[in-house]
């Protein structure tokens, strides 16, 4: 953290909590923060969405394969084609978001609970910020190799229509089809397709 900046005010305004079958889980904090810049003497106002983190996982089904699921979205009242993700387990410290558990624990859970797959590996490739003007989530983006099937767990209110293995080639088109619209699965798709023999190609 900068020692430019000095959190000078915060407001938790929302705590998002869900009950699910491990019971209820605080999901993020939504902030009203004042932060001092020391070097100018100005307080900037922002509201704030404090976060533990997400982890997007990449199922390799085989060498030139990856599972997508169609999942119906609320806030967005669509059914999109995603990679399986979750949130990280978390509390609340300071009025932040404190992750109790590590991306590679909660990739291995989610996979699982909303594909059914096990994988022998998880690799992690990359992570990113979700939105950083609103938001310090970080995605951390995981390859699932040697997969499993297992059963899947969803929580009751998770709609989850459709599993489908995708080709890298039917992947690429459906990219440049704008029929995958998810950033945090672009992101790990954009990964493994980059590591085909001659990189990316979206036509």
């Amino acid at each position: 953290m900068s020692d430019q900046f000095v959190w000078h005010e915060v407001e938790t305004k929302y705590r998002e909590t869900r009950e699910t079958k491990h019971g209820e889980e605080l999901r993020w904090l939504v902030n009203r923060e004042k932060i001092l810049n020391k070097a100018t003497g100005r307080i900037a106002n922002r509201g704030t969405i404090r976060h533990p983190g997400v982890c997007v996982i990449a199922p390799f089904v085989d060498d030139d394969h990856i599972a997508l699921m169609r999942q119906y979205r609320y806030a967005a009242d669509v059914e999109l084609w995603e990679l399986p993700a979750g949130t990280l387990n978390g509390r609340e410290e300071n009025q932040r978001m404190i992750a109790t558990e590590t991306p590679e624990e909660c990739a291995a859970r989610e996979l699982s609970e909303e594909t059914g797959y096990e994988a022998e590996v998880l690799e992690k490739v990359c992570e990113c910020y979700a939105m950083p003007g609103v938001s310090d989530e970080i995605i951390h983006v995981f390859f699932a190799r040697g997969l499993k099937r297992r059963e899947q767990s969803l929580d009751d209110d998770e709609i989850i229509v459709e599993i489908r293995a995708f080709g890298m080639e039917e992947l690429e088109g459906m990219i440049g089809r704008r029929e995958i619209r998810d950033a945090k699965t672009l992101v790990g798709l954009f990964y493994a397709l980059s590591q085909r023999p001659g990189g990316l190609r979206i036509g």
